[in-house]
């Protein structure tokens, strides 16, 4: 027979991959007649969990995994880093999957944890729906700045929008009304609501707003390249650039220092996250800062509470959480007032 993984023994048996898993682990919290009868097709399927597993641990449902988008961006180690020191104070074992923005990998790695019976996942920005709901209807999930279906799945954000609305808040206060705004994925909930923020805080201070202004990036330092060479591209450039994530804001600084456009003194730059690892550069980065410790400490709090929940109690009953963290500005040295001069 081939091999078969939690939820296709769930389709087979028309139950859920939640039930398969307590089963494996719990299984006299099952009543007789369906526990009887999904052993039964595990053996008649040969099915058996990764050997792996009980290698993890010597409980029967441990160990946790993260899942991040991109782990080469420095927001996403920051967090990998923290998650893993919390983890590790609490000797949990922790596993760390890279999707690199591919359903695919998401697939492999969650059938791989789920046969290895992960006792959670935590999902930062990025991952796909689908990931997050076999996940969810399989194992105990938190969000990390992303966002799912209203109320079903406990969530830690940033405040993104306050967040959006502080940075270009500042930027009109001295004196910019061209402000272009380097947004991230259309999918990313945060990213959308930093860009909300913005377009909000235009249309408050009675600011147009321009389609023109706006260039679609990906959160990648390439991202901010080309955002610059779009903006420049137009007949009156934006006086200030804001960037949804400090990776494409440090790709505009980049950028403009090998054109010699000076920051700012030709254009204010502003970028969201406030990654320490940053302070290497010279200029340091006008950025809206993300608590990190606070985002990772709640979802891990909110995570641990939840496998702290009796193993029987039935996943729609537990409480759900959404938690927001507060954002603040951090005043670097790129931007300054616009005296009403042309740049270009």
């Amino acid at each position: 027979m081939g091999q078969y993984n939690i939820t296709e023994i769930a389709e087979i048996c028309n139950t859920s991959p939640a039930t398969v898993s307590r089963v494996l682990n719990n299984p006299t919290i099952v009543a007789e007649p369906l526990r009887k009868r999904i052993q039964n097709k595990m053996v008649e399927l040969d099915y058996r969990p990764n050997p792996f597993a009980s290698r993890l641990s010597s409980q029967s449902h441990w160990g946790l995994a993260l899942f991040v988008f991109d782990i080469l961006n420095p927001f996403f180690a920051l967090i990998v880093r923290k998650i893993s020191h919390l983890a590790m104070e609490r000797r949990i074992p922790l596993t760390v999957c890279d999707t690199e923005n591919n359903e695919e990998k998401e697939r492999l790695y969650l059938d791989y944890l789920l046969d290895n019976k992960i006792g959670g996942i935590i999902f930062a920005e990025g991952i796909s729906e689908n990931t997050i709901e076999r996940a969810r209807e399989a194992t105990e999930t938190v969000l990390l700045d992303q966002h799912f279906q209203e109320g079903l799945i406990s969530e830690v954000t940033s405040d993104n929008y306050l967040g959006g609305c502080q940075a270009t808040e500042y930027l009109i206060q001295m004196n910019h009304r061209n402000i272009g705004f380097v947004a991230g994925p259309r999918d990313w909930a945060s990213a959308e609501d930093r860009f909300r923020g913005y377009r909000d805080t235009l249309g408050k201070h009675g600011i147009t707003y321009r389609a023109d202004l706006v260039y679609r990036g990906d959160l990648r330092f390439e991202s901010g390249i080309g955002a610059l060479e779009y903006y420049l591209s137009l007949t009156d450039w934006p006086s200030a650039i804001f960037c949804a994530n400090d990776q494409m804001a440090f790709g505009v600084l980049t950028k403009a220092n090998s054109m010699n456009i000076s920051i700012p003194g030709d254009i204010s730059l502003i970028g969201f996250d406030d990654i320490p690892l940053y302070s290497l550069y010279t200029t340091r980065l006008t950025a809206v800062q993300q608590n990190v410790d606070a985002l990772c400490s709640s979802s891990f709090g909110i995570m641990m509470e939840k496998l702290r929940q009796d193993q029987d109690q039935d996943q729609n009953q537990l409480s759900i959480k959404r938690v927001v963290i507060p954002t603040k500005l951090k005043i670097g040295e790129t931007c300054g007032k616009y005296n009403g001069m042309s740049h270009n």
